[in-house]
């Protein structure tokens, strides 16, 4: 953000007596402004904001403020901060205030006092906005002789005046309060309006970078267009300071990163200059070195970025389905070439019709499929482009007929309403449109990084705030009127826990999708990391189907092995594989358990866990042999082999780091 572009606000709020009042939720307009305060503050540290913002306290029992000298007139009135980048040391003031116990709170004073502030402390500066934003139920009968004199000084200054806490309605019963509003021009909102609009933090915003590229008709013709990135995932990425945990906050340093490599042999650490180090890719126990050349060989060569149009389809052959994800592009007409943008756009609208394009962004990268859709929005004519799967992406699933179950009349008129119910469209309202749908998980470590900003020595808080609740949960209203849908559609159709015979067919093979509540089963069927074993004899107790329970343990398993950093923490899949290994035996499949313990080896090894696997064996899982249970086909003798493992010596042992681009190819 270039010094143009700051604005220049000033916060006051009232912390007089009057603040105490009880708004119409039961909460006071003092606790209100506080957390409209903080948060306004913390969305400009989120995103990077260089605005400067100062805060007032009217109806304070201190008095400090630069006009304070000119009579009684400013009483009351404490500048806390001058104008200055957000810091966290003033949302910790704002967090400790607390009301005085002042009867009279003098907003229009404090106005005052405001724009004199703002006309001193942005002189010879340059700022895009100025604004002063009072905190006030405006319950102070105060003096309106001199309203002329501050309307004319506010807009002279240019100064965009919001006053947060009474709405024009409640204004408009005043008619002093209602010229003084129209005078100044200024906002006049309540709580109720701000809340869901600042609840939520804000990431810094970036200027979209243009992406100059011809829209290529084989050799025949080009069209320039211009691309920008519409909709794209969120980067949850931080640029940290590394430090000491000894620095104290006067005091941080940089940390300089330093990355070694080295090998041992013979017992000894032998450091290696990081430009002998080429690219390699572990290959079970070996690593096969690749050397500039190789890459330079097998590299796929695209060629240069481009966007080349393949053909033109109905829009009904591109399912919804088939639109990947990734993010989108919008693509609009260079000045040069409107005329034949605006042609082909008119004729694929016309025909109902989009592109099929290949996609290659920057020179030599891999390409993609495309489609590209024509949108017109506000009178202006722009292509969509959104990327398509390859054939290896798609999965298909065998589903289930439908055809068998005709509802009757009741009970479609039963689904009816609860649609209607649930209707987000209607009364005009906006919910989960992407505009105002925040992702939670951002918001939560936004906030969790706020709590310790503020309160670094206090552990985090385990209470979820209320407004990432809203993001993932419907309206109360809408619940409200789905209420009696919903119980209509429970006592109308027999909504029961189906409990299904273990199918004969082994655990490796493909598990078919045989009815509806076999996918219901597979979502109620969790195991933890906490306590699997308990959770695997649990649900096999409850009669879930026992193929779905070993699979989620097989899963649950592999994780744990490959996030293992020691012995230690190969103790709980060790009992994972006891718990299977028992139930197999018992169940008479022992060809699936010695399936899995295959992939466990390799597991382990392709880890890097190589000197961990006989300790692993010694802990008294292995293959299931015939010596166990006769109709297994393993030896004793290849279940000797299966657990030897052979470990190489005077292998090179890299230490690398985890920026480090080598760590992709081992």
């Amino acid at each position: 953000m270039t010094a143009n572009k700051k604005e220049a606000i000033i916060l006051a709020i009232d912390v007089g007596k009057n603040s105490l009042q009880l708004d119409s939720d039961g909460k006071t307009y003092f606790e209100k402004s506080k957390f409209c305060a903080s948060m306004i503050l913390k969305r400009k540290i989120f995103a990077e904001s260089k605005d400067y913002l100062a805060l007032i306290l009217f109806g304070s029992s201190q008095t400090n403020n630069h006009l304070a000298s000119q009579g009684c007139y400013y009483n009351n009135i404490e500048i806390v901060t001058s104008l200055g980048v957000v810091t966290w040391d003033l949302i910790k003031h704002i967090n400790s205030l607390s009301p005085s116990d002042i009867t009279r709170s003098d907003w229009l004073n404090t106005l005052v006092l405001a724009a004199d502030m703002l006309k001193k402390e942005t002189q010879d500066k340059i700022f895009k906005d100025l604004q002063i934003v009072m905190f006030t139920n405006l319950a102070t009968d105060i003096s309106f002789d001199k309203i002329d004199i501050i309307a004319s000084c506010i807009q002279t200054q240019c100064i965009n005046l919001t006053i947060i806490g009474k709405d024009c309605e409640d204004i408009l019963l005043n008619p002093v309060l209602e010229t003084f509003i129209m005078k100044t021009e200024a906002t006049a909102v309540n709580f109720d309006s701000v809340l869901p609009k600042i609840s939520h933090y804000k990431q810094k915003e970036v200027t979209p970078r243009a992406w100059n590229v011809p829209l290529s008709f084989g050799n025949v013709f080009n069209i320039k267009v211009t691309g920008y990135k519409k909709i794209d995932e969120t980067t949850k990425s931080f640029k940290w300071l590394l430090c000491r945990n000894y620095d104290t906050p006067d005091s941080i340093t940089a940390m300089n990163k330093h990355t070694t490599c080295s090998y041992v042999e013979n017992g000894e650490q032998i450091e290696v200059d990081r430009e002998d180090i080429i690219d390699g890719f572990r290959f079970g126990d070996t690593i096969i070195p690749v050397s500039d050349l190789d890459i330079e060989a097998y590299s796929y060569k695209s060629g240069p970025r481009s966007l080349q149009v393949l053909g033109f389809t109905k829009a009904k052959d591109i399912h919804r389905s088939f639109l990947m994800d990734g993010g989108s592009y919008i693509f609009k007409p260079h000045k040069d070439d409107i005329v034949e943008f605006s042609a082909i756009f008119e004729a694929m609208v016309k025909r109902e019709e989009l592109m099929i394009l290949r996609k290659v962004y920057f020179n030599d990268c891999m390409p993609t499929i495309c489609a590209m859709f024509p949108q017109r929005e506000d009178d202006e004519n722009y292509f969509v482009c959104v990327n398509l799967p390859y054939a290896e992406e798609e999965h298909l699933f065998k589903l289930p007929s439908l055809e068998s179950f005709k509802p009757n009349y009741e009970e479609k008129n039963a689904v009816r309403n609860l649609l209607d119910a649930m209707d987000l469209d209607k009364d005009g309202n906006e919910l989960c449109m992407p505009e105002n749908t925040h992702d939670p998980e951002l918001q939560y470590m936004y906030n969790c990084i706020a709590q310790k900003a503020i309160n670094p020595n206090k552990l985090l808080t385990k209470t979820i705030p209320e407004y990432i609740h809203s993001l993932l949960s419907p309206p109360k209203n809408i619940m409200e009127e789905a209420k009696q849908p919903i119980d209509k559609i429970i006592k109308l159709f027999s909504l029961q826990q189906e409990i299904h015979e273990k199918s004969p067919m082994e655990d490796n093979n493909t598990l078919k999708f045989n009815c509806g509540a076999e996918v219901e089963n597979s979502k109620q069927c969790i195991i933890t990391a906490f306590s699997p074993v308990e959770d695997f004899n649990k649900l096999l107790e409850n009669g879930f189907n026992s193929a779905i329970v070993c699979g989620k343990m097989k899963n649950i398993t592999l994780d744990l092995i490959e996030s293992s950093t020691s012995m230690e923490d190969l103790e709980k899949p060790t009992s994972n594989l006891k718990a299977l290994k028992e139930f197999y035996i018992h169940d008479n499949d022992v060809k699936s358990y010695n399936n899995f313990m295959y992939l466990v080896k390799d597991s382990v090894l392709l880890s890097g866990k190589e000197e961990m696997w006989s300790q692993f064996i010694d802990s008294g899982i292995g293959l299931i042999t015939n010596q166990e249970v006769e109709i297994s086909d393993i030896t004793q003798e290849v279940s000797e082999d299966f657990m030897k493992h052979e470990v190489l010596e005077n292998v090179a042992e890299f230490i690398i780091d985890d920026d480090d681009p080598l760590k992709e190819f081992l």
